[in-house]
């Protein structure tokens, strides 16, 4: 089976939407359209609606609509890993969590989270799916060095240059910390989210024109991250 392509990372749902409803302008039923927030509703309605239009148009509404779910999976996926991340920070042991999983042993919980992880870092960093594996941690970079980088770079989160998107990668990096079972899987992930982090970092300080990191501090948390 062929892995799927990343969409675009320039492509975003308002985007999408937009041309959705430009479509439908002589459409009577644009107006019932859903919320443009509840991307699974708006693509459902586009799939409902696509007779109105003439073919080329009526397939162009597919095509935006089977966008539309790809996003809104990927916004599942990002729920998902933060809440199994959670759960073993939080120390749910295994048959508690596989009651609301369907997962019922814990490597298959950490062989999740792995898939997540690739899953979520692939769409952020826009590369296949398959390509992350090779940011996982090599063998010369020790566990102690790799959590030491991770602590000292959320000791320095408030002088980088973040939004939402990295505060989520943040998050996942310090729920990753707090689990108590550090193995090869949980470093593997801590390390591609590092990756994911630096990433969103240097991406929006390069479109707002501003330093990646506000402090000489924070530059060399930064730094040491990308070395890894």
């Amino acid at each position: 089976m062929r892995k799927a392509t990343p969409l675009p990372r320039e492509l975003k749902a308002t985007d999408v939407i937009e041309a959705i409803q430009a479509r439908h302008q002589e459409d009577p039923q644009l107006a019932t359209h859903p919320a443009p927030e509840d991307l699974m509703a708006f693509a459902a309605w586009a799939l409902d609606h696509r007779d109105a239009l003439p073919r080329s148009e009526a397939q162009a509404d597919v095509l935006d609509a089977i966008r539309l779910i790809r996003m809104a999976q990927h916004q599942l996926d990002r729920l998902m890993l933060r809440a199994l991340l959670t759960a073993k920070a939080d120390g749910i042991k295994t048959p508690r969590l596989s009651e609301a999983t369907g997962i019922h042993s814990r490597q298959g919980t950490h062989d999740r989270i792995k898939a997540l992880t690739r899953e979520v870092a692939a769409a952020r960093l826009a590369v296949p799916a398959d390509a992350v594996e090779d940011v996982a941690p090599t063998p010369d970079v020790a566990l102690t060095h790799l959590k030491a980088v991770a602590h000292k770079l959320l000791e320095e989160w408030e002088d980088l240059t973040t939004n939402e998107d990295a505060d989520e990668w943040a998050e996942g990096i310090e729920l990753t910390m707090r689990s108590s079972e550090f193995t090869d899987l949980t470093a593997a992930s801590l390390s591609v989210q590092l990756r994911c982090a630096i990433d969103q970092i240097v991406e929006l300080a390069g479109t707002l024109g501003v330093p990646p990191a506000r402090t000489p501090e924070a530059q060399a948390a930064l730094e040491a991250a990308r070395t890894l």
